[in-house]
């Protein structure tokens, strides 16, 4: 079924921030930021003041290509860790910080170990990961003989999210464990990620723990009440499972082509693939274009 874009409703309306979603969405499968994406949101925020925030699944300091490729105008604010961590760049400060104790992080190795997961652990000193996980995530990841052995042995205070990969049912046990066990934390749904072998590319399953309420969702609020803007101005693009809660806080949303499909029926808008543009192309149909079918 087709979806058409309501400019008449859009006309009226003054986006002062739109918040995007880095792999699968901004990020093609390369884990790249494609120059029309890139010249897009910098004419926006020239052009027209609109606030750019990345809002990622990923580390704080796992998103400087992103930043350097686009420049000042997505690297004002950042959303990271699935909403565990918002930082004010203008300011350099951190608007939002929630951590796990270390006793957390040990019993969430115990736990996710006994399911044959693998685990990535997300610190500001960067992501650690045993060296037999074979964790399908990229780059500056460290490696350590044993996980719950460097952390019985080192005091590391800022953990913000463990990241699980591994079979689709184990992920589902681990999750329901999580949330029967543990009440002061939370995960993500299932989602996927495109992983490089080679020349090819595969689909990784996986879910994040983080600290409770740190959620894409929640961190949006807690940045628009800091900035002072509404609901109704805030307009979100992503594609995974992970940003289900983050369409409800906003006043338009946009699901890229490849997105999960409970996502685009949430959407008011569906764009292309993270392959072809997707980001650039709802911009501009968004920001200035007339009704327009996709």
């Amino acid at each position: 079924m087709e979806k058409i874009l309501q400019t008449t409703n859009l006309k009226d309306k003054k986006y002062k921030m739109v918040v995007i979603d880095l792999d699968g969405t901004l990020l093609d499968d390369k884990k790249q930021v494609s120059k029309r994406n890139a010249e897009v949101i910098n004419k926006i925020h020239r052009q027209k003041g609109v606030l750019f925030v990345i809002a990622t699944g990923r580390n704080i300091n796992d998103i400087s290509q992103v930043t350097e490729t686009i420049g000042e105008a997505i690297n004002q604010y950042v959303i990271a860790s699935n909403g565990a961590i918002i930082k004010d760049n203008v300011k350099d400060e951190y608007v939002l910080k929630k951590y796990l104790t270390k006793t957390e992080v040990i019993e969430t190795i115990d736990a996710y170990r006994q399911k044959n997961l693998r685990g990535l652990v997300h610190t500001y000193e960067g992501q650690l990961t045993e060296e037999n996980a074979k964790v399908e995530i990229g780059t500056k990841v460290r490696l350590v003989k044993d996980l719950k052995t460097y952390f019985l042995e080192n005091d590391i205070l800022t953990t913000s999210m463990v990241t699980l990969h591994g079979e689709e049912k184990n992920l589902r046990e681990m999750k329901e464990k999580i949330e029967v066990e543990f009440s002061d934390l939370d995960t993500t749904d299932i989602c996927d990620i495109a992983v490089h072998k080679g020349q090819d590319i595969y689909q990784s399953k996986y879910i994040d723990i983080m600290k409770k309420n740190s959620t894409k969702a929640n961190a949006i609020k807690i940045l628009s009440d800091y900035l002072h803007i509404n609901k109704e101005e805030i307009m979100v693009i992503g594609d995974g499972a992970n940003d289900i809660p983050m369409f409800e806080v906003a006043g338009y949303k946009v699901a890229m082509g490849n997105a999960n499909e409970n996502l685009k029926k949430k959407a008011d808008y569906i764009t292309n693939n993270n392959n072809e543009d997707g980001v650039a192309k709802a911009l501009e149909e968004i920001f200035y274009k007339g009704e327009k079918k996709v």
